[in-house]
């Protein structure tokens, strides 16, 4: 779970990062696929990881203890994201 939480933070950070691009860049094709592919894979990550039962918001009830239980990124440990931007290469 871990693991998976690291990668959707990862590319959480790469879909902000080229909205703020293709905010200056609107016509730049290549940085609107890299969008479109990190959205869906964004969206089919965060799906996993609920299922699994993970929470990444206190707004989803079902798991809400999970996301109680977990410690904060900045408590350190194991949930420490600590990703470079070269980690959004992710093709």
């Amino acid at each position: 779970m871990n693991e998976m939480l690291l990668e959707i933070s990862k590319l959480d950070f790469c879909v902000n990062d080229v909205c703020l691009f293709l905010d200056t860049h609107p016509c730049d094709q290549e940085a609107m696929r890299y969008y479109q592919e990190a959205c869906c894979r964004l969206q089919r990550l965060k799906q996993a990881f609920i299922q699994r039962g993970g929470a990444l918001t206190n707004r989803q009830c079902a798991n809400l203890n999970q996301y109680i239980n977990e410690p904060f990124p900045w408590d350190g440990g194991e949930n420490t994201c600590g990703a470079m931007k070269n980690d959004c290469n992710f093709q």
